[in-house]
C-alpha cells in the first residue's frame, strides 16, 4: 500500500515566486489529506499532480496566516473545479438521454411496420388456401389477433427496456451525484471556524460540497505569556455558511491526545507543541498490516487465486471443496507494524508530543533559522536544524524532513549572490546532530515515499 508526503510549500513567513508556504499533501491509496494551506496553496496544488477534488480531509497546524491564508482560497477553487464538473457529466448524460429516447423511437416504429408487414402476409396466405369468404374472415381474424399479440409484445419489451434503462439511469446519476459532492472534514485549533465561515460569508462564495471544522481546544500551557494582553474572540458565531455542517469540539482526552478521527486503516491524534500562539503536531498512525501470503503454498494445497486468498489473509479459516481446512497461520506470514508519519506546525518546542510521536517513520519539523541563531529562533518561537535533529533522535524518528526555511536561505540548486546561504547548509547542520538515518531538506513540489515494513 503506498504512501507518500508531498510538499506544495516549504517557507516560512510568506510566498516567493520560487517557493511556496507551508502546505503538504499525505497521499494513501484512497487517503488524501492537506497539512496546512498557506497563501498561494492552491497555485501549488496546480503545479503538482495532486488532484483537488481527491482531498477529503484539512488539518490547520495553527492560525498564522503562512499556514491558513490559503485555505479560503482553496475551497473557493475546489467548488468551481467540482460545479464545473457536474455540469459537463449532466449535459453528458443529457445527450445519452436524448440519444437512446431517439432510439426507442425508432424501434418502435420499426416494430409497427413488422406487424402490419405480417399481418397482410398472413392474410393473404390464408385467402389463397380457402374460400373468398373464409378468406376475408379468417384474414381479419388472424390479422387482429397477429396485430394484437404483436402490438402487446412490443409494447411489454418496450416497457421493460425503458423501466431498466431508466433505474439504470438513476442509479449513475444517483453514484455521480454522490461522487461529485465529497464531504470536506477540516481540523484545526478553535478560532477556525469562525475564520472560515467570515471570510466565506464576507465574500458571499458559495461551496459547492459541504464541510465541517472540527475545533481543537488548546490547553492552558499552549497560550502565549501576553494571551491577556491581545486575546482575540474564537468563539464561531452567527448562522452557519449555507455549505457547512456542525463540527466537533475536540477535547485533549486523558492520554493528553486529541483523538481526531479513526477508520479501518489509520488512526489520527493530535498533541500539543510550543508557538507563539496555539499550535499542534498531527500524527497519522497506519493500523497494523496483515502478514503476506505465501502464494507457493497456497497453491500447493491446491487453493485457486481469487476470494479465498483474500479471506485468508484477513485470518479466515477457509474448508476446500474436498473437505481439506487451510488455516491462516500456515500460509501467512508475520503481521507487519503500520507506518507513524509525524507532522509538527512551527515550534520551539515539541517536547509535549514526545511519548504519541515514539517511533515515528517520518518526523516532518521546521528548521526556520541556523544553528548560530539559536536564541533568534527561539525569540520568535521556531527550530534550528540542531533542535530538530534532537528531538527526532528523541523520537527514535527513521527519517527527518526538515522544512518551513527562512527566505535568506536559497532553495537548493539556486545560483547563489554574494552571501546567501542554501538550505544545503540547515540540511547539513542537522544530520551532523541526527547520525545515521535520512535527512531532508524538503523542497517544493517534491515527493517522498514512505516504505513498509518488512516485518
Amino acid at each position: 500500500m503506498s504512501m507518500d508526503l508531498t510538499f506544495l510549500g516549504t517557507a516560512s513567513c510568506y510566498p516567493m515566486p520560487n517557493r511556496g508556504v507551508s502546505c503538504i499533501v499525505f497521499k494513501s491509496d484512497r487517503q488524501c489529506w492537506m497539512f496546512d494551506c498557506g497563501e498561494g496553496s492552491q497555485t501549488q496544488v496546480m503545479k503538482s499532480s495532486i488532484k483537488a477534488a481527491k482531498i477529503n480531509k484539512i488539518f490547520i497546524t495553527h492560525l498564522h496566516g503562512d499556514h491558513l491564508f490559503g485555505l479560503q482560497g482553496f475551497m473557493c477553487t475546489l467548488s468551481l473545479n467540482l460545479a464545473e464538473q457536474s455540469s459537463q457529466q449532466t449535459s453528458q448524460q443529457t445527450s445519452q438521454q436524448t440519444s437512446q429516447q431517439a432510439s426507442q423511437q425508432t424501434s418502435q416504429q420499426a416494430s409497427q411496420q413488422t406487424s402490419q408487414q405480417t399481418s397482410q402476409k398472413t392474410s393473404q396466405q390464408t385467402s389463397q388456401k380457402t374460400s373468398q369468404q373464409m378468406s376475408q374472415q379468417m384474414s381479419q381474424k388472424t390479422s387482429q389477433k397477429t396485430s394484437q399479440q404483436t402490438s402487446q409484445q412490443t409494447s411489454q419489451q418496450t416497457s421493460q427496456q425503458t423501466s431498466q434503462k431508466t433505474s439504470q439511469q438513476t442509479s449513475q446519476q444517483t453514484s455521480q451525484q454522490t461522487s461529485q459532492t465529497p464531504s470536506v472534514e477540516i481540523y484545526g485549533p478553535v478560532g477556525l471556524r469562525r475564520y472560515l465561515r467570515a471570510c466565506l460569508e464576507l465574500s458571499r462564495s458559495p461551496i459547492s460540497f459541504s464541510y465541517v471544522v472540527h475545533e481543537l481546544e488548546p490547553v492552558e500551557e499552549q497560550l502565549p505569556g501576553d494571551w491577556e494582553d491581545w486575546h482575540p474572540e474564537h468563539t464561531s458565531c452567527g448562522p452557519l455558511h449555507p455549505g457547512e455542517g456542525e463540527g466537533r469540539t475536540i477535547r485533549r482526552d486523558e492520554t493528553g491526545a486529541w483523538h481526531l478521527f479513526e477508520d479501518s486503516r489509520f488512526v489520527v491524534k493530535a498533541g500539543a507543541i510550543y508557538h507563539r500562539i496555539p499550535c499542534f503536531g498531527f500524527v497519522i498512525q497506519e493500523k497494523t498490516l496483515p502478514g503476506k501470503l505465501d502464494a507457493a503454498k497456497l497453491k500447493e494445497l491446491g487453493v485457486p487465486p481469487g476470494p479465498l486468498y483474500s479471506r485468508i489473509k484477513q485470518g479466515e479459516t477457509v474448508t476446500l471443496d474436498n473437505g481439506q481446512v487451510i488455516d491462516p497461520k500456515d500460509v501467512v506470514g508475520p503481521s507487519r507494524p503500520g507506518r507513524k508519519v509525524v507532522i509538527l506546525g512551527d515550534t520551539h518546542d515539541p517536547s509535549p508530543l514526545t511519548s504519541l510521536a515514539q517511533g515515528a517513520d517520518v518526523l516532518v519539523h521546521e528548521a526556520t533559522l541556523e544553528n548560530s541563531m539559536r536564541s533568534k529562533a527561539i525569540e520568535v518561537g521556531h527550530s534550528t536544524p540542531e533542535m530538530a535533529a534532537t528531538f527526532a533522535k528523541t523520537i527514535g524518528a527513521k527519517t527527518l524532513i526538515l522544512t518551513h526555511f527562512s527566505q535568506r536561505y536559497r532553495p537548493q540548486g539556486a545560483t547563489l549572490e554574494k552571501g546567501e546561504e542554501s538550505v544545503c547548509k540547515l540540511q547539513e547542520e542537522a544530520a551532523a546532530v541526527f547520525g545515521p538515518g535520512d535527512v531532508i531538506a524538503a523542497q517544493d513540489l517534491q515527493t517522498v515515499h514512505i516504505l513498509q515494513h518488512n516485518s
